[in-house]
Parts: C-alpha cells; sequence; structure tokens
C-alpha cells in the first residue's frame, strides 16, 4: 500500500508539472505570434512628397540631465523614416531646423498657439508637425508568476503624450498618450530609484515599443492624404509656393488654386482654418530646392496664405 501510494504521488506530480508547463508555454507562444508587423507606407504615385517637422520633444520626468527626450526623438525619427516611403522629415539634427519648431509657439495659458503653428509650417512647406512630452516615469514592484512560482518583479512605467498638428486646418491629426509597462531586474530597479538611468535597458526597450507604434500612427494620418502646398507671396508676374524640388515639384507641373478659407474659433480659445475653395490653376516654372515660382493658368483672387494640390 506504501508503494502504491508513492507511485499515485509521482502520477500527480508528473501531471502537475506537464499542466504548469503549457500554463506557461502557452501565453510564451501566443506572445510570439502577437509581436506586432510594421507595415510600410506609400504615398500616392505621382504625388510630391509629404513634408514634416518634427518639435523639439518636453521631458516632465524627473530624469532631466540624461536627455531621454532627445533618445526618444531619434527612436521616433528613425522609425518614421524606415516605415514611411517618400516622407521628407525637419529634424533637430538639421543645419537649417527652423527655431519655431525648437520654442513651440504658446497662447498665454501656456497650450501650444496651433494656429500660429500651422502658419509658420506652411511658410516652410510642412504638411504636419510632431510634438511629444514624456510626461512621466514610475517604476514598483508587484508579485507575478503561478502559485508557488511567484516572485516580487521590479517593473518600470513609461508614458509619453504625442500631438501631430496638421499645417492646413491647425487641428490635431493624432492627440495619444502611451503607457508602456516593462520588466526590469532587481539592480536596474535600485538604479532607478536613485534617478540614475545608466544601463537601464527597460526604459530603452519601452521608448522603443512607443517609438515603433507611434510611427505606424504618424505614417498613417499623414502620409495616405493627398500633398498640399501653401503660397507664401504672389506678385504681378509670379507666384511662390514654399515648396520645391525636396518634395518632387518640376517644372511644367499644374497646381490647383484653393483660397486661405476662414477661421474658426472652438473651445480654449483655440483657432482653426477652414479649407477654401478652389479659385484657380497655376502652372509651376521654376523649381529651388524648397521653393517654386508659378504663373496663373486660369481664375482670380489667388493671394498669399492659399493652398495648392496637384492636379489629377
Amino acid at each position: 500500500m506504501k508503494f502504491i501510494s508513492i507511485k499515485k504521488f509521482f502520477v500527480k506530480f508528473s501531471f502537475l508539472y506537464a499542466l504548469l508547463f503549457l500554463l506557461v508555454s502557452i501565453p510564451l507562444a501566443m506572445g510570439c505570434s502577437l509581436k506586432k508587423i510594421s507595415r510600410s507606407f506609400k504615398a500616392s504615385a505621382g504625388d510630391p512628397a509629404k513634408k514634416v517637422g518634427i518639435a523639439f520633444f518636453e521631458n516632465k520626468t524627473f530624469f532631466k540631465d540624461i536627455n531621454l527626450e532627445n533618445v526618444f526623438q531619434e527612436y521616433l525619427t528613425e522609425s518614421i523614416m524606415e516605415l514611411c516611403d517618400g516622407l521628407l522629415l525637419i529634424k533637430p539634427a538639421d543645419a537649417d531646423y527652423p527655431d519655431f519648431l525648437e520654442k513651440l509657439p504658446r497662447q498665454a495659458t501656456g497650450g501650444i498657439d496651433n494656429l500660429r503653428l500651422a502658419r509658420l509650417g506652411r511658410q516652410i512647406g510642412l504638411n504636419a508637425v510632431v510634438t511629444a512630452t514624456l510626461m512621466g516615469m514610475t517604476g514598483g514592484k508587484e508579485d507575478r508568476g503561478i502559485w508557488w512560482f511567484k516572485d516580487s518583479q521590479p517593473f518600470i512605467n513609461v508614458q509619453i503624450k504625442i500631438e501631430v498638428y496638421d499645417t492646413e486646418t491647425g487641428t490635431k491629426l493624432i492627440d495619444e498618450s502611451y503607457d508602456k509597462e516593462v520588466e526590469i531586474d532587481a539592480l536596474e530597479f535600485e538604479i532607478f530609484q536613485k534617478k540614475k538611468m545608466i544601463g537601464l535597458s527597460g526604459v530603452d526597450d519601452a521608448l522603443t515599443y512607443i517609438a515603433e507604434d507611434m510611427s505606424e500612427r504618424i505614417c498613417d494620418a499623414v502620409i495616405i492624404p493627398p500633398w498640399k502646398g501653401y503660397i507664401t507671396s504672389v506678385t504681378e508676374d509670379s507666384i511662390i509656393i514654399s515648396s520645391g524640388e525636396k518634395v518632387g515639384l518640376v517644372p511644367g507641373t499644374v497646381l490647383e488654386v484653393y483660397n486661405a478659407g476662414e477661421i474658426i474659433e472652438g473651445i480654449e480659445g483655440h483657432q482653426f482654418l477652414i479649407p477654401g475653395r478652389k479659385t484657380g490653376e497655376i502652372r509651376v516654372t521654376e523649381v529651388y530646392a524648397d521653393s517654386c515660382k508659378a504663373v496663373l493658368i486660369t481664375g482670380s483672387g489667388i493671394s498669399e496664405g492659399g493652398s495648392v494640390k496637384t492636379k489629377k
């Protein structure tokens, strides 16, 4: 009888071991199968490239001396460039990086002045402006695992807010907050608690994940709609547009012109632009790196502040 009880014990133990193996291995297998697959984005054939400005990111965390915002900015920029075919990025490392992207225009309340930002963006041919804020970084421990295998697991939670402004209307194409939690080891948690980030791979993993996820949203919002350019000045013999060779414009390109439209006021004093009606067509005659000249084909009332689209 004693031998039988021991045998039953090993049978039960084997069953529990097999069950535990399934409980652990199935989620791992599912995690692998659920790995995010990035897709590629392309603009419409024949359309000029979209031009997007990456504004200086803001850091509201305690970690002010390690340039976390610059690290995330670099990850996001690289991810967008890999994912969005034909997108032209204006980024902080550029020699001709504009001042208004380094220090965004603000309202008296401290919020971003979206209308001013849109108008400044139009002056250099931007279709959108991307900005982000590192809102917070918290850490903690909790018991994780199954049954007697539970253990205290340290983790870090990174929160980032991202906004994308459309220069045609001044509205937000994207306004989202990202919250990513990653597990770290005991030593990394100790480093984190001392407000030091050297060698903290968990934070790096979180920033990379958010950057990759966010780049898909940005590409989806920016690259798919038709390209738009903007008129910066009008004289008797020429019309100047703030887009040129870099986005793919060439002499002979025919563009439809739309007037500046109206300004409407939203909540908290924010103002937005309503796209205007078509007023004529122009033909590009001279092309430079970031601008071009055009002449009137048909229409009237074409003025500074209007927008243009390629004629299909």
